[in-house]
């Protein structure tokens, strides 16, 4: 079936991936079982038919958060994703800038027209010069956009279609004043603005969708169901949050009318559920009188004279609810009151015990199905029991002893601490419930055979459950969604992998951890090559991407620029000085520009620790030094080294004196005062290795490239001597700690240990908390080495990485972790338990 693409192929899977989260997250639970104006600029121009609105803020953010979805990943081997597999270059010259909307309108049963609805902005057309003439030229009249796709400009809007009837449509109906519809835009105004994306789901056009996306279903549980769906989208590495409402038009025949006027009440069936069991639905209400009135209009029928089978019975419950096992379906009732319960089902005759609990044989074995329809479909029930203030439902005996075996057993769904991590996400009370088991192989029902193939054995392994919850509220529903990812946890395994975060491009820039000022925690930064930069939360959601004019020098420094706790991150690029606050903002008035290439990375010298900043740029020979208002220091003389600079300059305090080593190709040291003039005279030059100047006790020193170990005293006296470290080694030090590699050896603080041959990263040392760590990775065999001061390996290491690591507390003063690189354009996150 011809389903029309939009964008390149990586905005395809976008697309794709978002529009089945909804659906699939919302099959899931069913069958298997600061706001934005009323009215946007942009809406005007959706076509009156669309099935579905995605309205995109941010669509870089949108695609990493896919991308890096755990859930959505695993599932992308499904014939679901295929729901937009043609025309994929169709819009490829269009650059997206601000606000988006895309919509899908059907055309036939089985055929889809892709329209795309936003601002007009100068480098829309950004990759065809043609276009961009066309555009200014020729507003409002249609143009083509390829083969198969057509655009035009209304009103500084611009709109472009796969379909040119569909174009035409618009401007008739924008030029006749067609009238909107209101129910659309409540649910556009409900939508969050902060959000990545938000959905916006048709209810009469959600049937055939279903079908499309799950050939295997042969009947939609969606159907006749609402007006609108919206739903603002939110993804972290591993888990999914869909909230938004449901909108029913008044004097329809749409199920979800039953909740009409009623008051949802607290959702105890989760008590009484097996967690063996695959899934759960279930509603609740306070006025069954209501709910009855509620279905007599649903039917058209009089509700003075409408009654219910059973009703003495139903109007004792609060809760009505299916427990789905894999051999059928129990039915539940939640008593308010025991005594009218049991003298309702007074005419039942006993069929035995089990466990104790008397077995009953239904009078009515139709009564739930013809009570609850359309909401919950019952089967007959020929068998009830009860325990405590449940009421179970069945259609044979033995699916009410899984059931009661379950629960004296205490193996139920409420005390299973899988589910409890999602029950934290739910409202205590909803008017509509359903819990799906997706361990249960539920989802592989509704795929076809190819597609059970393309989905892996393990690929849903963590997602225990997934949740949706419907909320009364005035005229309106509540709608509550979450997929969360619970990880595995062995008693032997002492390191968690806690994600593992894809890039858009290869990594060039090693990844590292920043504080997180707001949590006292550690984000981490990356760079691609595309010179995007990432701040990535310590989860391995992607919390922004920047881009940047060029590949970051060295590390990233951390700056309080305001001296009120909030950080900045500080860099250089070979062509700009960048100041960035917690969102990735830049802070006036940086960036600063450079005609002439930066050659080190930034130096910061805060001589009296009091956030009174100097910044140091090094242009080849070149030294420019700035204040923390970007204006130059005059005061600071030395502005040219004879050669080429070697290193950043460093800023070493030594007895209350300041020094700045400048460190020169040909081995000339320069070590000069706060004016930049010469302090201490070396005469001797140094064949530096690795190293800087770095501070050892009262002294200056560093390692040769032959491993031997120059110090340098405050008087001017040179030594260079042997130390323990050969030529070639590769040193790193910190504090008190002095490591060196080289072959298969590794020398903490003199101590040699036995390595496997290989060849591997630079040493890191990193002090977390009192404590002193030294890594190593092997990019031989890609993996990772942990030791402490003393050189002792850390239990199971080695692990899994192939870039250098980062080493220091995820969370505030605690859970220890690392991050290194994975594959050519991933990350991996680590937890040290």
């Amino acid at each position: 079936m011809p389903y029309p693409l939009l964008l390149n192929r990586n905005h395809l899977f976008t697309l794709m991936r978002l529009l089945y989260l909804f659906f699939s997250c919302f099959i899931f639970t069913i069958s298997c079982t600061t706001t934005i104006e009323t009215s946007s600029s942009l809406t005007k121009y959706i076509p009156k038919k669309a099935a579905i609105v995605l309205k995109i803020n941010d669509f870089k953010d949108l695609q990493s958060e896919v991308k890096n979805n755990d859930f959505l990943q695993a599932l992308s081997g499904t014939e679901a994703f295929t729901f937009i597999n043609d025309r994929q270059e169709l819009f490829k010259k269009v650059f997206y800038n601000g606000e988006v909307l895309i919509c899908y309108t059907r055309l036939g049963r089985d055929d889809y027209d892709v329209s795309i609805i936003t601002e007009v902005h100068p480098k829309i057309f950004e990759k065809d010069s043609l276009l961009s003439k066309e555009i200014s030229k020729k507003p409002e009249i249609i143009n083509s956009l390829g083969t198969a796709a057509h655009y035009m400009v209304k009103d500084q809007v611009f709109i472009a279609s796969t379909s040119k009837l569909l174009l035409e449509n618009i401007v008739r109906d924008t030029q006749e004043g067609a009238p909107e519809d209101t129910l659309f835009q409540k649910a556009y105004a409900s939508a969050n603005d902060g959000a990545t994306a938000s959905i916006f789901i048709r209810g009469s056009e959600v049937s055939t969708l279903f079908s499309s996306l799950f050939p295997n279903e042969r009947t939609s549980p969606l159907k006749d169901s609402f007006t609108w769906t919206t739903a603002d989208v939110d993804l972290d590495t591993n888990d999914l949050r869909l909230n938004g409402v449901t909108l029913v038009k008044d004097s329809t025949n749409l199920k979800l009318s039953l909740f009409k006027n009623t008051e949802p009440t607290v959702n105890a069936i989760a008590k009484i559920t097996p967690h063996v069991s695959t899934g759960v639905e279930a509603i609740t209400y306070t006025d069954w009188e209501q709910f009855k009135t509620n279905k007599a209009d649903l039917l058209q029928l009089d509700p003075l004279r409408y009654t219910v089978a059973q009703e003495d019975l139903f109007s004792t419950f609060t809760e009505v609810g299916k427990i789905k096992l894999s051999k059928g379906i129990v039915g539940v009732g939640v008593s308010s009151d025991i005594t009218a319960s049991n003298d309702a089902l007074a005419g039942a005759s006993e069929e035995g015990r089990f466990r104790e609990q008397m077995l009953y044989r239904m009078v009515d074995s139709t009564a739930f199905a013809k009570a609850f329809t359309p909401l919950l479909n019952f089967p007959t029930f020929k068998y009830y029991t009860s325990i405590d203030t449940y009421y179970l439902f069945a259609e044979n005996k033995e699916q009410l002893e899984t059931v009661i075996a379950n629960y004296q057993n205490k193996a139920t769904l409420a005390l299973n601490s899988s589910y409890q991590n999602t029950e934290r996400q739910l409202s205590s009370a909803s008017s509509y419930l359903t819990i799906t088991n997706l361990g249960s192989g539920g989802y592989r029902d509704l795929i076809s055979e190819q597609g059970r193939k393309n989905l892996a054995t393990d690929a849903l392994e963590g997602y225990d459950y997934s949740a949706l919850q419907l909320i009364q509220e005035n005229d309106y529903l509540l709608f509550n969604m979450v997929v969360l990812k619970n990880e595995s946890k062995q008693a032997d395994a002492s390191i968690a992998q806690i994600a593992n975060v894809k890039l858009n491009a290869p990594i060039v820039m090693r990844p590292q951890f920043v504080k997180n000022h707001r949590t006292n925690g550690q984000d981490i930064v990356v760079q691609d090559a595309n010179n995007t930069l990432y701040l990535i939360s310590n989860t391995g959601k992607v919390l922004w991407q920047k881009d940047l004019d060029g590949p970051i020098l060295g590390t990233m420094e951390q700056i309080d620029l305001y001296r009120n706790g909030r950080l900045q991150l500080a860099f250089t690029t070979p062509s700009s000085f960048y100041v960035l606050d917690r969102n990735g903002n830049e802070v006036a008035p940086y960036p600063l520009s450079f005609k002439d290439r930066i050659t080190q990375p930034l130096a910061i010298f805060d001589y009296d620790r009091n956030s009174n900043y100097r910044f140091v740029i090094v242009q080849n020979d070149k030294v420019l030094m700035y204040d923390k208002k970007a204006k130059p220091v005059n005061g600071f003389t030395f502005r040219e080294a004879a050669n080429p600079i070697l290193f950043p300059p460093a800023h070493i305090r030594i007895a209350n004196k300041d020094y700045i080593a400048i460190l020169e190709s040909d081995g000339t040291t320069n070590i000069l005062s706060r004016t930049g003039k010469a302090r201490i005279e070396v005469s001797k030059k140094i064949n530096f290795g690795d190293l800087p100047l770095f501070k050892s006790g009262n002294n200056f020193e560093t390692f040769t490239v032959n491993g031997e170990k120059v110090t340098i005293t405050t008087s001017g006296k040179f030594v260079q001597s042997i130390s323990d470290f050969d030529s070639d080694s590769k040193i790193a030090v910190k504090n008190k700690l002095k490591v060196g590699q080289r072959e298969n050896t590794l020398i903490i603080n003199g101590k040699k240990i036995e390595i496997p041959l290989g060849t591997y990263t630079q040493p890191t040392i990193a002090t977390v908390g009192k404590t002193s760590y030294v890594g190593l990775t092997n990019t031989e065999t890609n993996e990772v080495y942990m030791y402490d001061a003393k050189g002792k390996l850390l239990p199971n290491f080695p692990i899994y990485g192939t870039s250098q690591i980062d080493i220091n507390y995820l969370e505030g003063n605690k859970s220890l972790g690392f991050v290194t690189q994975g594959s050519l354009n991933s990350i991996l996150i680590y937890k040290i338990n």
